[in-house]
């Protein structure tokens, strides 16, 4: 759990928002790739959804396929 505790970044949209940009910062990335890691797809979703809302990213449409 240590080890998997020193990789992540939890808290609150704001919280989570402010560690991804000083990390990405600190790696002068020009973006990041976020991976949740939950059983549940419908808590997985709302994640993204609160992560989006907080870099305040808009929803596109998905592409037909």
């Amino acid at each position: 759990m240590r080890s998997v505790r020193g990789r992540s970044v939890v808290g609150t949209p704001e919280q989570v928002r402010e560690r991804l940009s000083v990390l990405a910062a600190e790696y002068a990335a020009d973006e990041l790739v976020v991976v949740g890691i939950t059983h549940d797809p419908k808590a997985r979703l709302r994640s993204y959804e609160l992560l989006a809302g907080a870099f305040e990213l808009e929803r596109r449409e998905e592409a037909p396929s």
